[in-house]
């Protein structure tokens, strides 16, 4: 794991270069944050990244150098539970504000692996696939969904003109074809426009940072257990969207499942 801090990093570093500049506050953290983890303190740099996220300063640079703090940390002696459920909290926020940061997919996927890894030795991984609609919706950005749904009402009105301006009946009916084809885009496209925009709206992205956090009925009973599933916990590293805040406590969808964690089980993620 510790090849996995220093590139972490090293990435930061080379993304906070390369950023205009910034608060001087703000780049002397960076500057001590790095400086720590060189001299091998990781709990000074994940102090300084944590203060920064608290005031609200959020970007993709500061998650990965958060993500590589917390990593140094499940690396040494002075290991913490939820350090690795961290550090992919970090690296997810960074893939939300930046999404083709490679080197943080990269990164991401090295920690899930490493989270696996060790609970296969105490329990087989728990692996939940998003709701249809929330994958469907996550196929394309929102902005994308939008643009093709306009598209594709333009194919409609081209295809009206030249139903009615066409003399030829084999125009017309390529007018008739246009709008049928058009409408059915402009439905679907819209339809996933909306889904992204509901979903963005009335939830919010949040990852485990404990070792296991179990989902709780709404008054805070443990849920049964279903054949063929695990819905009873959700793994340290895992993402779920939270839906509704309530005196400590998030209702929570993971996988096909609402329930409830406790506010502390959660990091939730800055997004743009």
């Amino acid at each position: 794991m510790r090849v996995i801090a220093i590139a972490l990093a090293c990435a930061g570093l080379v993304g906070l270069w390369g950023a205009p500049a910034q608060a001087e506050t703000t780049e002397q953290s960076y500057a001590a944050a790095l400086a720590a983890l060189g001299k091998g303190t990781p709990n000074e740099a994940i102090d300084r990244m944590e203060l920064l996220a608290d005031q609200g300063i959020a970007n993709a640079d500061a998650s990965v150098l958060r993500a590589a703090a917390y990593l140094a940390r499940a690396d040494g002696s002075g290991a913490q539970p939820g350090d690795l459920g961290r550090a992919a909290a970090a690296l997810s926020e960074a893939l939300l504000l930046r999404p083709n940061d490679v080197r943080a997919e990269q990164g991401l996927e090295a920690v899930q692996a490493e989270i696996a890894r060790r609970k296969s030795k105490h329990q087989g991984s728990v692996m939940v696939r998003p709701r249809l609609s929330r994958a469907i919706a996550a196929l394309l950005p929102e902005q994308l969904w939008a643009t093709l749904a306009l598209l594709s009402s333009f194919a409609v009105a081209l295809g009206v003109v030249v139903r009615r301006l066409a003399k030829k009946p084999l125009a017309r009916l390529a007018g008739v074809v246009a709008i049928s084809v058009g409408a059915a885009l402009m439905l679907a496209f819209g339809s996933g426009a909306y889904a992204a925009e509901q979903f963005r709206v009335n939830s919010q992205p949040a990852v485990v940072v404990v070792p296991e956090a179990k989902l709780t009925n709404e008054h805070g009973r443990q849920l049964p257990s279903k054949r063929g599933a695990d819905t009873t916990s959700v793994p340290e590293g895992a993402t779920v969207y939270v839906r509704e805040r309530r005196e400590g406590r998030y209702l929570v969808e993971w996988g096909s499942t609402d329930a409830w964690l406790r506010s502390s089980e959660l990091r939730l993620l800055a997004t743009r």
